[in-house]
C-alpha cells in the first residue's frame, strides 16, 4: 500500500483542506454569489424570500421595483475564479494523492 506513513498524513492534511474548502464554500455561498452578481451596478430586490438581482438599472428602475441599487466592482470577477482554482489545485493534490496511498498508479504507455 504506502511506501510511508507520511504519504497517508499529506493525504489527510489535503483531504481536510478540501474538506474545508467545500465547507467555507457552502458556508459563505450568498456573499460569493452577492461578488459574482455586483461586478456591474445592481439592483437588489428582494422577493418572496430571495434575492433577485437586476443588472445595469437606471436608479428610477430600481427604485420602482422596492430593490437597492448596489455600485459594482468589476474586481468582485475575480473572487470565484479564485475559489474555482484553489478548490481545483487542493482537490487534485488530494485525489492523486489518495489514489498514491493505495497504490494505484496511471497505465504508462510505451
Amino acid at each position: 500500500m504506502a511506501e510511508t506513513p507520511t504519504r497517508w498524513g499529506k493525504t489527510l492534511f489535503w483531504g481536510l483542506l478540501v474538506a474545508l474548502l467545500y465547507w467555507g464554500l457552502f458556508h459563505y455561498q450568498d456573499a460569493i454569489v452577492r461578488l459574482a452578481h455586483t461586478t456591474t451596478q445592481s439592483c437588489l430586490v428582494v422577493e418572496d424570500g430571495k434575492e433577485v438581482y437586476y443588472h445595469k438599472p437606471t436608479a428610477e428602475a430600481c427604485a420602482a421595483k422596492g430593490g437597492i441599487l448596489i455600485e459594482g466592482n468589476r474586481l468582485n470577477v475575480l473572487v470565484p475564479i479564485v475559489v474555482a482554482f484553489v478548490m481545483s489545485y487542493a482537490h487534485g493534490a488530494f485525489t492523486g494523492m489518495f489514489w498514491d496511498s493505495l497504490g494505484l498508479k496511471a497505465a504508462k504507455k510505451k
